[in-house]
C-alpha cells in the first residue's frame, strides 16, 4: 500500500482518501475485482478478476485505466501478491491439474513483463493459497489440509523447500501480510458448526490477537510503508498502528462513503390464469424413452406414466395416487415391459421402489425396494442397475436377488445421473460430477464408465473443461450398437464415438440448435428422442430428418364449480390485511374464490357445504418462497408434508425444468396432492457446477437455448448460480424481465443488484470469491448490506438455517407423527437428533444475531420473505422453525406470518389473488388448531388447508403414509443417509447431520 488506500467494497475497488471522504470507483461491479495489490513503486495495481467463467489476474493504473489482463486458461488465478522488486506476481492457481482427476492450488509467480510461469509449491492433497511476498524475497502463504487452512508457511520466492511457520487448532487462517520489517499479520477464524456461525475472527500478528472484540472481516490486511495496518473491522475500514512486541491500542475507523448506481426495480408483469377450466396442452412431458423399435415412447406426466405410439394417443398405463409420484421410465430391450420408480404400495406408500409394467397383460411386479431410483434392465435382462436415495450404483441380480453397490458418487448435490448399459453387459455410464479442489465443491459433469466385473470405472470429458448440461436425465445414454454415446451439452443434443469400453473414439458432433434434454436411442442406433421445451422430436443419429412427434394430451384445472359455496367458521381469524385478530366470523367461498368474510351466523343452509373450525385459527394459506423439488428422492412425500404444515404455495427457486412444469400441472389437475408451485428450472450456472440440477454453460450460443427453453416452459422465477458469469447474469436477468415478466436472482448481493437483478435468494451462500459480501463469519450484517436492501428496490428471500436449532427447545416435534410418517426417514432421523439438545446460548445469539439483520432490513422499508431451501432443511417444518426464530428475535407473531402470507404474494406478483383473506382472493387458508396470536408455537399445530378452494387434510395425508419407510434400518444408519445427501452444502450455515 503506497499513495492511497485502495478499498474492495461490495465487489467493487474504491479509491479512498487515506483520511477518509468520498470514495471513488475505480472498477465496474461486472469485473469483480478482489484482492487489490499495490505494485511497490505505486504506479501499478494487481486484482483478480472474474472474467470468462473464471478467476483470471489483471493490473491497472491506480486511477482504474489501462486494465490489462496477465494470466489466461480456464484455471482459477487468485491471490494476487507483488514481489518486492515489482518483477513478479505471485498467486494461487489451479493450473498444473487435471479437468477430470481434479487439482490443487498451488502457489505460482509469472513475471510481469515476459509472462514466464514458474511453479513453486505442490505438494499434494494439500491447498496453498493466499501468497504474500517477504521483504527477504520468500513468499508467505496458507497450507490447507482436510481440515482447512491451519498452516502458515513459507517459501523461497524461486521454489523450494517448505517452511511451516505456525499451526493453529480449530480456526481457519486467512490472506498473510508482511509489514516492511517482516511481521505477519493475518486473519483467524474460529471453526464453526453448522448451522452456527464462528465465535470470533481475530486480526493476528505473529500469533498474537490484535483485538479479541472486532469481528474482523476475512480479507488480507494491508500494511503501509510507515508500519500502519489497514483493515475492515466491525463493518469499518480501520487503521492500526503496531509496534513490535507491543500492543497497538484502539483502532481508528477512516470513515468513508461510496455510491453506487443500480437499476431501476422491475415488477412482475406475468399474468396468472387462477381461475381457467379450459383443455389446456401438457406442456410437463416428462423423461420420454423411445422403445426398442422405435415406434413408441414412454413418458410420464400429470403423475402416471403413458406409452405412445409414435403418431398416435397417449395411453395412460400407471397412475400414481394422489400422494404419489411415478417416475423414471425405462424400456426393457424386448420393448415388451417398462420399468419405473414409484413409492405406491398396497399398505400404503414406503420408500420409492423399482415396479415393471408388462404391456402385454397390465401386471405389475416390484423389482427392488428401500429407495430405488433410475432403473434400467441390462441388455439380456437378467441384471437390474439403479440408484439408492444417496446415489450409489447398484447391480441387482434377478435371479439370485443379490444387491451388489458397484459404486458410490463422485461428488455430492444430488444424484448422479441415470445409469445406462454397454450392449455387452460388462459397462455402464453415466453422469457423475468430480470436484476440481477441495477448496471449492464445483467440478465438471464429466462421463463415468464403470466396469460391472470388476468395479474399475474411468472418467472423460466430451471436451476438454466442458460439462454435460445437468445429471438429471442429459446422458450419456450408450447406443445399441456400442458405438456411440448420446448427451445433452449446452443444451444441445450431442453424439460421441466410443469404443467397447466407452472412452471417447472421436470429437463429439452437435445435431440440434434448439434446447434439448432426454435423449434415448431406438434399438438399431439409428434414431435417436429427444425433448425440445415441452416437445418431443426424433432425428436421425447423422443430425437429418428431424421430425416432430405429438402428444395429443391436455389436462384441465381442477376447483369447486364456480356456483358451489362453501361457507368456514372460524373461531379466529387473521385476514392478512392488518394486526387484527377476528373471532367468531365466516369464510364465504363461492368456487375458488373467497366471496365475503362476515359475522358468524347460526343455522345451516342446504345450498352450502359448511366446514367447521370454530375452535381454530384461520390464516392465510402459508408460503415457502424457496423450495426444491427434489421428488427424485422424496416422491411425493415433499408435497404432500408441505400441505401437511399448512403451506399451500411454494416456489422453486431452481430443479429439473420438465419436472417443474409436470408437478405444477399435475397438482393444478388434483392428481397430485401439493400446494400451489412456482416454477424455475436449473440452476443457470458456468462450466463448473455443483449440484445435480445445475445447468452447465460455458458458451453464449448453450445460454440461449436454456433461457428460449425458459420462456417456452413459462418459468416464474430465472435463477443463476455461483459460477455462472455477469453477462449470463445480466441475460437471465433481461429475459426474466422482458419475455417472461418475472423476477431474476442469485446468491449475489452487490453483483446481482448492479446486473439488473432483483433479489438474492439466500441473506448468505455460497460465493466465487474466497468471502461473501453480505455476512461476516459471525453472522454479522453491516450498514452496506442493509443499504442495498433498503426501500425494497432490491429484495431478499431468507432462510434461516440457524432456526434449527429450535428443535431442541421443542422435542415433541421430532415425535409429531407427520415427521414419524410422512418425513422419509433420513429427515426423521435428522430431526430426532436435533431435537435431543436443547438450544445453547452460541445457538441461541446465532438465531438472534441473524433475525436482527433481517429486521434492519424491514426497519428500513426493505422486502424479506421466508423461504427454507427445503428439502436441504426439514420440509414444510422448517418454515414453522423459521417463523419462532423471527418471533425469538423480536418480530410480533404478525409481523413473522407477513413473511410468510403477504409479502411473497406481493413480491412474485400475484396480491391480487393470494397472500390475504380478502373478498375476490383464491380461497387458500391454513387452520391451525389452537390460538397463535397467544402462544406462536400453536402454528405448527394446522390440521387441514384449502388451496384454491380445494381441502387437504392431515389425516388423509398421513393415511396415505402408512407403509413403513425404514426398510429394516435404525435411525442411525438414517442419520448417515442424511449427512450424505447434504455434504457439500451451498451455504455455510447448512446443517450437516
Amino acid at each position: 500500500m503506497n499513495g492511497g488506500l485502495i478499498a474492495e467494497v461490495q465487489g467493487v475497488l474504491w479509491s479512498v482518501p487515506r483520511t477518509g471522504g468520498e470514495g471513488t470507483a475505480l472498477t465496474s461491479a461486472d469485473l469483480e475485482p478482489a484482492r487489490a495489490a499495490w505494485s511497490p513503486d505505486g504506479s501499478r495495481i494487481a486484482l483478480c478478476a472474474y472474467q470468462g467463467d473464471g478467476y483470471r489476474l489483471w493490473t491497472m493504473r491506480p486511477d482504474g485505466s489501462e486494465l490489462r489482463q496477465v494470466t489466461f486458461g480456464p484455471w482459477d488465478d487468485r491471490g494476487v501478491s507483488w514481489s518486492p522488486d515489482g518483477s513478479r506476481l505471485a498467486f494461487a492457481s489451479e493450473r498444473g491439474g487435471d479437468p477430470i482427476d481434479g487439482t490443487s492450488y498451488t502457489i505460482w509467480t509469472i513475471d510481469v513483463r515476459s509472462g514466464a510461469l514458474t511453479q513453486i509449491t505442490q505438494q499434494p492433497g494439500v491447498d496453498d493459497y493466499d501468497p504474500a511476498w517477504h521483504p527477504d524475497g520468500s513468499l508467505v502463504f496458507v497450507r490447507a489440509g482436510k481440515n482447512g487452512g491451519r498452516t502458515l508457511a513459507s517459501v523461497p520466492g524461486t521454489g523450494g523447500a517448505v517452511t511451516v511457520l505456525r499451526t493453529v487448532e480449530n480456526s481457519t487462517l486467512v490472506g498473510p501480510a508482511v509489514s516492511p520489517d517482516g511481521r505477519i499479520a493475518y486473519v483467524q477464524i474460529a471453526d464453526a458448526v453448522p448451522p452456527f456461525n464462528a465465535t470470533s475472527s481475530r486480526l493476528m500478528i505473529d500469533g498474537q490477537a490484535v483485538s479479541n472484540e472486532e469481528d474482523v472481516a476475512p480479507q488480507p490486511p494491508a500494511w503501509g510503508r510507515d508500519g500502519t495496518l489497514h483493515y475492515f473491522g466491525d463493518g469499518e475500514l480501520r487503521v492500526r498502528r503496531p509496534q513490535p512486541g507491543e500492543a497497538s491500542g484502539a483502532p481508528v475507523t477512516v470513515d468513508f462513503t461510496a455510491s453506487v448506481t443500480a437499476p431501476r426495480p422491475v415488477r412482475p408483469t406475468k399474468r396468472y390464469d387462477f381461475d381457467g377450466t379450459d383443455a389446456r396442452t401438457v406442456r410437463g412431458i416428462h423423461l420420454p424413452a423411445l422403445s426398442p423399435d422405435g415406434k413408441s415412447v414412454a413418458f410420464a406426466a400429470l403423475n402416471a406414466l403413458w406409452v405412445m405410439a409414435v403418431g398416435g394417443r397417449p395411453r395412460e398405463v400407471v397412475r400414481a395416487n394422489r400422494f404419489g409420484y411415478v417416475q423414471m421410465p425405462s424400456w426393457a430391450r424386448d420393448g415388451r415391459s417398462i420399468l419405473y420408480s414409484y413409492e405406491g404400495t398396497s399398505q400404503g406408500n414406503g420408500l420409492i421402489g423399482v415396479h415393471r409394467h408388462w404391456l402385454d397383460s397390465g401386471r405389475e411386479e416390484v423389482l427392488a425396494t428401500g429407495g430405488r431410483l433410475n432403473p434400467v434392465l441390462s441388455p439380456d435382462g437378467s441384471r437390474l442397475a439403479c440408484q439408492d436415495s444417496t446415489g450409489n450404483l447398484l447391480v441387482k441380480d434377478l435371479t439370485s436377488g443379490k444387491e451388489t453397490t458397484v459404486v458410490t458418487p463422485l461428488g455430492a448435490n444430488g444424484i448422479p445421473g441415470a445409469p445406462s448399459w454397454s450392449p455387452d453387459g460388462r459397462y455402464i455410464a453415466f453422469c457423475d460430477r468430480n470436484r476440481l479442489t477441495q477448496r471449492f465443491r464445483e467440478g465438471y459433469n464429466v462421463i463415468r464408465v464403470v466396469d460391472t466385473a470388476t468395479g474399475q470405472w474411468t472418467l472423460h470429458q466430451p471436451m476438454p473443461h466442458a460439462s454435460i448440461s445437468d445429471r438429471g436425465n442429459a446422458g450419456p445414454v450408450w447406443s445399441p450398437d456400442g458405438t456411440a454415446m448420446a448427451f445433452i451439452m449446452e443444451s444441445a443434443l450431442w453424439v460421441m464415438p466410443v469404443r467397447p469400453d466407452g472412452a471417447p473414439a472421436g470429437d463429439p458432433v452437435r445435431l440440434t440448435d434448439e434446447a434439448a434434454d432426454h435423449p434415448s436411442w431406438s434399438g438399431d442406433g439409428q434414431t435417436l428422442l429427444y425433448e425440445a421445451s415441452g416437445a418431443l422430436r426424433l432425428i436421425d443419429r447423422n443430425g437429418t430428418s428431424r421430425r416432430k412427434v405429438p402428444v395429443s394430451l391436455t389436462y384441465r384445472r381442477s376447483r369447486p364449480v364456480a356456483t358451489d359455496i362453501t361457507r368456514v367458521h372460524a373461531g379466529r381469524l387473521w385476514d392478512g390485511t392488518g394486526d387484527t385478530i377476528r373471532e367468531n366470523v365466516d369464510i364465504i367461498i363461492r368456487g375458488n374464490r373467497i366471496a365475503a368474510v362476515e359475522p358468524h351466523r347460526k343455522g345451516r343452509r342446504p345450498d352450502e357445504t359448511f366446514l367447521d373450525a370454530s375452535a381454530s385459527t384461520i390464516v392465510p394459506g402459508l408460503w415457502d418462497a424457496h423450495t426444491h423439488p427434489w421428488q427424485y428422492t422424496y416422491g411425493g412425500r415433499q408435497t404432500s408434508l408441505m400441505l401437511a404444515y399448512g403451506i399451500t404455495t411454494n416456489v422453486s427457486l431452481g430443479g429439473f425444468a420438465h419436472e417443474a412444469v409436470r408437478i405444477r400441472e399435475s397438482v393444478a389437475a388434483d392428481r397430485m396432492a401439493g400446494p400451489r408451485l412456482f416454477t424455475s428450472g436449473e440452476l443457470l450456472d458456468g462450466s463448473r457446477v455443483s449440484y445435480s440440477m445445475g445447468r452447465a454453460h460455458r458458451t453464449p450460443a448453450g445460454v440461449r437455448r436454456s433461457l428460449t427453453r425458459a420462456v417456452a416452459l413459462e418459468y416464474d422465477f430465472v435463477k443463476t448460480y455461483v459460477r455462472a458469469p455477469a453477462w449470463l447474469m445480466r441475460e437471465a436477468g433481461r429475459v426474466a424481465h422482458e419475455d417472461l415478466g418475472v423476477l431474476s436472482g442469485s446468491h449475489f448481493l452487490s453483483l446481482g443488484s448492479a446486473l439488473g437483478q432483483d433479489l438474492t435468494t439466500h441473506l448468505h451462500a455460497t460465493q466465487r470469491s474466497e468471502h461473501g459480501r453480505s455476512f461476516s463469519p459471525t453472522g454479522r450484517s453491516y450498514q452496506d448490506v442493509e443499504e442495498t436492501y433498503r426501500g425494497g428496490d432490491f429484495k431478499l428471500i431468507m432462510t434461516p438455517f440457524p432456526a434449527l436449532a429450535l428443535l431442541g427447545a421443542d422435542p415433541a416435534l421430532a415425535k409429531d407423527s407427520r415427521v414419524t410418517t410422512i418425513m422419509p426417514p433420513w429427515d426423521a432421523a435428522q430431526i430426532a437428533a436435533y431435537s435431543a439438545t436443547p438450544p445453547g446460548p452460541d445457538q441461541l445469539n446465532a438465531i438472534e444475531q441473524e433475525i436482527k439483520t433481517y429486521r434492519d432490513i424491514i426497519d428500513r422499508g426493505g422486502v424479506v420473505a421466508l423461504g427454507s431451501d427445503a428439502p436441504l432443511t426439514p420440509t414444510g417444518l422448517h418454515i414453522h422453525l423459521g417463523l419462532r426464530a423471527l418471533r425469538l428475535g423480536g418480530m410480533s407473531a404478525v409481523e413473522a406470518l407477513r413473511t410468510a402470507t403477504v409479502v411473497p404474494a406481493r413480491l412474485f406478483g400475484v396480491e391480487d389473488a393470494l397472500g390475504t383473506l380478502e373478498p375476490g382472493k383464491l380461497a387458500d387458508l391454513t387452520v391451525v388448531d389452537g390460538n397463535p396470536f397467544e402462544d406462536f408455537d400453536d402454528l405448527v399445530r394446522t390440521s387441514w388447508v384449502m388451496r384454491d378452494g380445494i381441502v387437504h387434510r392431515q389425516d388423509d395425508l398421513l393415511e396415505a403414509y402408512g407403509a413403513d419407510a425404514s426398510a429394516g434400518r435404525d435411525s442411525a444408519d438414517w442419520l448417515k443417509v442424511s449427512h450424505q445427501l447434504r455434504r457439500e452444502p451451498c451455504c455455510p450455515q447448512h446443517p450437516l447431520t
